[in-house]
């Protein structure tokens, strides 16, 4: 049983947010009168103190023009501005949000104005007072009291009158280029290099001599890193400045400075360093992955960002394999309770997508499947196709597109066949729901490879089939083991049936089927 002093001390241990050791003992009941009329008395002298240390932030703005409305104060979360505080706007266009402990980093200001405008500030100082005018708020803001976004907005209009600048010049170059004048393109590409090389020195000065403000840190972060001067004795220079750049990318990068999550441009970074600056290929990306997300602070403002974008960035990509990224950090990241900001049934369904990816990611061997041929009477294992290289494709006769591809892929089979010693077949399976149509297909486009199907029968009585041990549940759940969504989808396998490559169509699988045989020869 707790004593109304262990609840009293409960209590404050909520409302501070951390624990602070009241007594060490506890109290017979008689004793406890006077001693919860004291502690009363000293939780309520701490609360007191609590309020007072917390941090007031107003941010006063005034639009000239700006009627009677709302404005809003957004926040960003990756590259998203979301909604942090709403104002009323008085009919001078002044308004102001008043908010308890803010966290500190960049956030927009968001008039309701068409067409769309808004302008960021930094939050980094109690009290930011700022007015503007329509129609151009960036061009008309003037800072009447906030030391960092006074440095920010010389910085913004520094380099907008740099671009209006440079504008003209580069259509000049266009013009000499198209007509050949290449002493005057020579000319204006110098002018050009002048110009971008005094942004580089203001903003490294900012950097420098602002390096403890957040606005020293947010103008770092955009600058690209030196790569030193290549060794003499170094052959391949290209190779050495991409894994320096590779490396080093991070280094104008405060990554224990969370501050700097709470902008697009670390987003930006992202995008640019692991869909751009990286290969992009599925082992190297989880491996950079791994080493930047390790110095990030756990559930921070950056590694919200960052698991925001690198979980899904890679997934909305075409390129082969890439769902591997996507299954690596939901795993390693997500799954396991690391992002406690992820609400449960977000997460519940991430596990669902992700526990339908995870078996037939490149490199795992295929689940198996037993399923009949056109007769309905032949059940064939795809474990059991004796064969150095196998297409196992998913396919229906009802789609447009499977049969424009099919018909290719069925050329391709043949050529094989014909003019080369690939070990090569296909486990070609039917997805349609009546089996008239398929068997008609087959027989018109004469696929003479392996050819299977769920007939009706199975679906009407799948324990039957089942306990007379001609195929199995995955196998008549194959929808969901290789989450067939569209069709056609292919996967090549190899002699063990391992996963080699998916998401190809029948011109690809010929480029790439005879570099997998030669990769092949040469390892025996």
């Amino acid at each position: 049983m707790l004593y109304e002093w262990e609840l009293l001390y409960c209590l404050y241990k909520q409302l501070n947010g951390h624990c602070i050791v009241i007594m060490l003992h506890s109290f017979k009941k008689k004793e406890n009168t006077r001693m919860k009329k004291y502690l009363i008395s000293l939780l309520l002298t701490l609360v007191g103190i609590t309020s007072i240390a917390q941090q007031t932030y107003t941010i006063s703005v005034k639009i000239e023009g700006l009627k009677d409305s709302l404005a809003f104060l957004g926040t960003y979360t990756g590259k998203n501005l979301f909604v942090y505080d709403t104002a009323v706007v008085k009919s001078d266009g002044s308004f102001m949000f008043t908010n308890t402990d803010m966290p500190h980093g960049v956030y927009s200001i968001i008039p309701t104005i068409k067409p769309f405008s808004n302008f960021d500030i930094l939050v980094n100082e109690k009290n930011i007072v700022m007015k503007t005018k329509m129609p151009d708020l960036v061009s008309n803001l003037k800072i009447k009291k906030s030391n960092e976004n006074k440095i920010f907005y010389e910085y913004i209009n520094f380099l907008k009158a740099n671009t209006t600048k440079k504008t003209p010049i580069i259509e000049k170059r266009r013009i000499a280029k198209d007509s050949n004048n290449m002493k005057l393109v020579t000319q204006l590409e110098k002018e050009i290099i002048k110009i971008d090389q005094s942004v580089l020195d203001y903003q490294k000065k900012i950097a420098n001599d602002k390096s403890d403000m957040l606005v020293g840190k947010l103008i770092k972060m955009s600058v690209q890193i030196d790569i030193p001067k290549i060794p003499k004795d170094m052959k391949d220079s290209n190779t050495y400045k991409m894994n320096y750049y590779i490396n080093n990318y991070w280094n104008n990068v405060d990554l224990s400075d969370d501050r700097l999550g709470k902008s697009a441009l670390f987003y930006n970074q992202m995008d640019n360093y692991f869909m751009k600056v990286i290969p992009q290929i599925p082992d190297t990306v989880i491996k950079h992955i791994d080493i930047f997300l390790n110095k990030l602070k756990p559930n921070g403002f950056m590694m919200k960002s960052a698991i925001e974008f690198l979980a899904y960035s890679h997934a909305k990509t075409k390129l082969m394999g890439m769902d591997a990224i996507y299954v690596h950090v939901a795993d390693n990241y997500i799954l396991n309770g690391k992002s406690e900001w992820i609400q449960k049934d977000q997460i519940a369904k991430l596990k669902t997508k992700v526990d339908k990816l995870r078996p037939t990611l490149i490199g795992k061997i295929a689940p198996n499947l037993i399923l009949a041929d056109s007769t309905e009477v032949n059940w064939i294992a795809l474990d059991k196709v004796k064969s150095d290289f196998t297409l196992l494709i998913f396919w229906n006769d009802d789609c447009g597109h499977c049969k424009k591809e099919i018909p290719k892929y069925k050329k391709l089979y043949d050529s094989i066949k014909k003019n080369t010693d690939i070990n090569f077949e296909v486990y070609a399976v039917g997805t349609s729901i009546e089996n008239e149509g398929w068997r008609k297909f087959i027989i018109e486009q004469d696929l003479n490879w392996i050819n299977v199907s769920d007939f009706q029968g199975i679906r009407d009585n799948p324990n039957k089939f089942i306990r007379e041990r001609k195929t199995t549940i995955n196998s008549i759940n194959y929808r969901n083991t290789y989450d067939i969504f569209i069709t056609p989808i292919g996967y090549l396998l190899d002699k063990d049936k391992k996963i080699l490559i998916k998401q190809f169509d029948a011109k690809q699988l010929s480029q790439l089927l005879p570099i997998l045989a030669e990769s092949n020869k040469e390892k025996k």
